[in-house]
């Protein structure tokens, strides 16, 4: 039996004001396991961030709020857990790369106080002050920064050496599980490219389990075990690697979009092909399937009724074309 280390049931997240409701995240499941890496796909505005705060519990006090489901981390609901408990986790049993490498530093500590305080913080081992000096200069040179520019402050730094450095600070206490959001979307091709690389070595020497929140398909196909894609708030389509890549097997329309939107360098044309249309308004979702709007495929029992979840040696549809042709 596989050994899950993170699993998620039917979560419902809501960001609520005095005027409307925002829903973000709509009955969302999925599993990770110990040293498997995930990659949750879709456009901005899917919900994959939300997602990701909930897990850690980190959204925003008076406007988010989980409405149902469970969060299970190594066999603890962490939404049944006191804010102590939490800080307990956060960081040393989950870590996350937020989004923005420029704003994720504080701009008046220098960068290696910053790892230091999240080593002091989750000090369960009781080493000195030495030894923690000492582990900050690892992280730099595992992340392949001098340990000598620690002293210097986040203005110093280019943008690719910032998320170096988050992605030190981050992985400073060797997590269970790392949540990376778009570690590379700031990044130029080429040190997206070692970024990615440095990922993948530090995840196979410390057996990190890791959630990749990307809208590249090229990440997730260098990076990935299992794949979700997610689309107004909902997981439409799971598999394995090789399922969402596959192009023998039945896809969801919109996963088949993100495949049609990347470029083909062999074919000889100037013309892309977006998917149609914009993401709806998660105040006022579309009754029947949500991505029936945008849908080429689109049937009129998918205007009024929500799509059944067909299911395959682990691959997961959510899509009346496809429960229709397996039958």
């Amino acid at each position: 039996m596989a050994d899950k280390l993170l699993e998620i049931k039917d979560l419902e997240v809501i960001y609520q004001s005095d005027f409307e409701t925002v829903h973000a995240v709509n009955g969302v499941s999925f599993s990770i396991e110990r040293g498997q890496t995930m990659g949750l796909v879709g456009e901005t505005g899917a919900g994959k961030t939300t997602t990701s705060l909930a897990i850690l519990r980190l959204l925003p006090d008076r406007t988010g709020k989980v409405l149902g489901g469970s969060i299970e981390f190594d066999g603890r609901s962490l939404l049944d857990l006191k804010e102590s408990e939490m800080r307990e986790i956060r960081g040393e049993k989950i870590s996350m790369i937020f989004q923005d490498p420029m704003t994720a530093l504080n701009p008046i500590l220098r960068v290696g106080d910053q790892i230091y305080e999240a080593l002091e913080l989750h000090n369960t081992e009781k080493k000195t002050t030495e030894e923690l000096h000492k582990r900050v200069d690892e992280m730099f040179e595992m992340v392949g920064i001098p340990p000598y520019r620690k002293r210097e402050y986040p203005h110093q730094f280019s943008g690719g050496m910032k998320q170096r450095v988050i992605i030190a600070m981050a992985l400073a206490c060797e997590p269970e599980l790392l949540i990376a959001d778009e570690p590379t979307t700031a990044l130029d091709v080429t040190i997206q490219a070692q970024v990615l690389m440095m990922m993948r070595e530090l995840k196979e020497r410390l057996g990190t389990a890791m959630i990749m929140i990307t809208h590249d398909l090229g990440i997730v196909a260098q990076t990935c075990d299992t794949v979700a894609v997610m689309y107004a708030g909902s997981i439409i389509e799971y598999g394995t690697l090789e399922d969402i890549f596959s192009k023998e097997k039945n896809h969801h329309p919109y996963t088949e979009g993100l495949f049609a939107s990347i470029p083909n360098l062999e074919e000889e044309t100037d013309r892309l092909h977006p998917i149609e249309g914009l993401m709806p308004d998660p105040t006022n979702l579309p009754t029947g399937c949500r991505f029936s709007p945008r849908c080429p495929k689109c049937m009129e029992i998918c205007k009024t009724t929500p799509p059944p979840e067909w299911e395959e040696n682990g691959h997961r549809i959510a899509c009346h074309l496809f429960k229709k042709e397996v039958q």
